[in-house]
């Protein structure tokens, strides 16, 4: 597997529904991202197609002072996916889901939790405020770690 680009211009979360896990890392991301030239975006594999962040997502997001009151879920496309400099996934299974949409973007589609050995970054829908806690953490943490090799 080849390195990450060291200059990405367009960076896609990727999870199932579009509603908690690529929501929150888009928002944590893009404000990571701020002033570094880089769009930062999300879609799901099998999105809640116009529903807003789930709620307990955008709680923990409004106990760190953030908000993604303005997402609407999308469905992911072959050309979103061709149209990203960089692909981040929450689980494994969703990196084989991406090559299979778009070849070519298997070489630029990685875990979110690389740095950490490839952790899958578990789906907190429907669980407990709690799980959606632990979930915002470890998103948290592989975010800041992603942002330590992109500038």
């Amino acid at each position: 597997m080849r390195p990450a680009p060291a200059r990405p211009r367009r960076i896609l979360l990727v999870c199932v529904g579009n509603v908690c896990r690529s929501p929150t890392a888009e928002v944590l991301l893009r404000r990571r991202c701020r002033g570094h030239g880089i769009v930062v975006e999300s879609a799901g594999l099998g999105a809640l197609v116009g529903n807003p962040i789930e709620p307990l997502a955008e709680a923990v997001l409004a106990d760190h002072g953030l908000s993604a009151t303005s997402h609407v879920a999308r469905q992911l496309t072959a050309g979103m996916v061709e149209a990203a400099d960089l692909v981040l996934v929450m689980e494994a299974s969703q990196r084989r889901a991406i090559a299979a949409l778009s070849a070519p973007a298997a070489e630029r589609t990685f875990l979110l939790g690389k740095w950490h050995g490839e952790v899958d970054i578990p789906d907190p829908y429907r669980q407990r405020l709690a799980v959606f806690r632990d979930v915002y953490w470890m998103i948290d943490k592989s975010v800041n770690s992603w942002c330590m090799h992109l500038f």
